[in-house]
Formats: C-alpha cells, sequence, structure tokens
C-alpha cells in the first residue's frame, strides 16, 4: 500500500497519480474511505456526506488531502443535466458545482483550519468530484491558501474567463487526467478546461465499435439511433489512437473537441431513446467504460510499471 507520503511533494508524477486515484475511488464510500486512508499511513480522517455531496478528508504530518465522490451513473447525469453558468470571483461556473461546494462548507470547516497549516495542500476527485475539487481549491485561493489537485474525468466547470483565471491564480497546480474514450471531460458544451492535461490512450480501445454496430442491427430504430451517436462519438475519440500505432498505454497532451451544443442535445435524446426501450445504455456497449475510476486506476498503474 503506498503511503501519504507521496503527496510531500509537486508535479505531475505517476506513483501519486495512482494513489490520488485509489483516494477518488474510496471516497465513494465512507467505510472504504476511512480503510483506505488508514492503510496509507493517514492520522486522522473525517468523511462527510449532505445534499448529495460525498468525500472525506485526511491529515499526516504535514499533509491534508480532500477527496469528493463523482457520479456513479453519468449516464443519468448527462440526461438531466442543465448548464446554468453563474457568477463567481473569478469569472461564471456551473451552478450545481458551485452549490454544492457551498453545501459541504459546514462540514468543511475542521479542514479549513488545517489546509492553510498544512505544507503540502491535496485536493482530488473523479467525475463530478474533480469539478468540486476546482470550485474549492479556487475558493481556498482566495482565502490565501494554495493547493495541488489531480483530477480524472473531470468535466468542464467554468466558462472561458473563469479556466483562464484559474490557470492564473494556481499555476501548474492542476492534473488532469483524461482516459481516452472518456466522454465526461467533453461537455457541458460552451464551457472550457483549465489545467495540465495527460489523455491516457492505449490498444484494444477500438474493441467496442464493432459492439455497437451489432447492436444497432438488431435493436429498435430510436434505439438504433441511439447506438450510431455512442458509435461516432467513440470513433472520433480513438482516432489518434489508430494513428499512432501504440502497443502500450501512455499519455498524450492533445485535447479531444468539447461537444457542442447540437452533439450534446443528440447524446441526449440518444440516452432518453434508450432509456424508453428499457436499455441499460453504459452497461449494453460501454459508452461510459473508459469513465469509470477502476480504468483510470488500472491504466495509470500500468503505465507506472512501464515507466
Amino acid at each position: 500500500m503506498a503511503s501519504y507520503q507521496l503527496l510531500q511533494k509537486s508535479g505531475l508524477h505517476l506513483d501519486t497519480a495512482v494513489f490520488l486515484a485509489e483516494a477518488s475511488q474510496a471516497a465513494y464510500n465512507d467505510q472504504a474511505a476511512r480503510t483506505w486512508a488508514t492503510a496509507a499511513g493517514f492520522s486522522h480522517t473525517t468523511t462527510f456526506n449532505r445534499s448529495n455531496i460525498q468525500g472525506f478528508w485526511s491529515t499526516a504530518d504535514d499533509v491534508a488531502l480532500l477527496a469528493f465522490r463523482g457520479t456513479s451513473n453519468p449516464g443519468q447525469w448527462i440526461r438531466n443535466a442543465h448548464f446554468f453558468p453563474v457568477r463567481h470571483p473569478w469569472g461564471r461556473v456551473h451552478e450545481g458545482f458551485k452549490d454544492g461546494v457551498a453545501d459541504v462548507e459546514t462540514d468543511l470547516r475542521g479542514f479549513d483550519e488545517v489546509a492553510g497549516k498544512a505544507k503540502y495542500l491535496w485536493i482530488t476527485g473523479h467525475s463530478l468530484g474533480g469539478a468540486l475539487a476546482l470550485i474549492t481549491a479556487a475558493r481556498w485561493k482566495m482565502a490565501g491558501i494554495p493547493s495541488s489537485l489531480y483530477t480524472y474525468g473531470q468535466p468542464m466547470v467554468g466558462l472561458e474567463g473563469f479556466a483562464d483565471r484559474f490557470a492564473i491564480e494556481l499555476p501548474g497546480r492542476l492534473v488532469r487526467f483524461v482516459n481516452q474514450s472518456d466522454i465526461v471531460p467533453r461537455v457541458p458544451p460552451g464551457f472550457s478546461h483549465t489545467g495540465m492535461l495527460k489523455r491516457i490512450v492505449r490498444p484494444g480501445v477500438l474493441e467496442a465499435v464493432p459492439a455497437l454496430e451489432a447492436v444497432a442491427a438488431v435493436q429498435t430504430p430510436e434505439l438504433a439511433a441511439a447506438v450510431r451517436t455512442a458509435t461516432t462519438l467513440t470513433l472520433e475519440s480513438v482516432e489518434a489512437v489508430v494513428q499512432s500505432g501504440i502497443s502500450e498505454p501512455l499519455m498524450i497532451d492533445s485535447e479531444l473537441a468539447p461537444l457542442t451544443a447540437k452533439q450534446f442535445l443528440e447524446l441526449q435524446a440518444s440516452l432518453d431513446a434508450a432509456e424508453l426501450e428499457g436499455a441499460q445504455l453504459e452497461g449494453m456497449f460501454d459508452l461510459f467504460k473508459d469513465h469509470r475510476i477502476s480504468e483510470y486506476i488500472r491504466l495509470l498503474a500500468q503505465l507506472l510499471d512501464h515507466a
């Protein structure tokens, strides 16, 4: 088991990436969080769960870590998503992400006290948890407390003004990991990313595509439309992998284009169609497989093994 001492450094490190991905996975369950933190050598851990915002914070020596849980059902989140950018001191941000951090402010007061004293202050999260991490980092920086962040499969948090201000206020402190076919980092439309991108690409990503086309051949027209949308998005995202001819996982810096408003509405309609047909879209052809935190951990561990 890796130790919290991996956090006593800054910058990009694969062992730290695996460690914080495991912390992000542990954040999905209170008992798992306590067990993980104890095994990692943290001396104190507090979990929180309020208004569907869940996570934990841990401390040891000069290290303080805050981990947010993400969503366990990204398809449902995208299906029901409404993106309203609201005012923030650094620009406009997603209303739900801003409100989510506000909901747990009282739960984080104890952590606020130790955060300002920690030499190494870290925030992490998977999926929506990564978005909450950015809002929290901005909150602390406005209080004069800089932090470092690793996020996994994080959606965009704010409009371009917020993204630019974040980069100015916390330069080099956010590393954003994206698994090759993960669609969640490509939303919401009209928003912008910030931080240092590290996108994982690996062989075998095309294996799911024939399965998508096979489903389309036997399902109803509505579901076939859903499959075609998913296939298009998947093929687009793996084009770079096909051209590279790689045989082992690696990390690249190129960003996949965000979904346009039209593409996003088509994706929502496709997910709605599959829902009406009684299909579990995510499970049927793994449109969201690459968003799973377990996939991030597995591939980052492979990268670490080959480093």
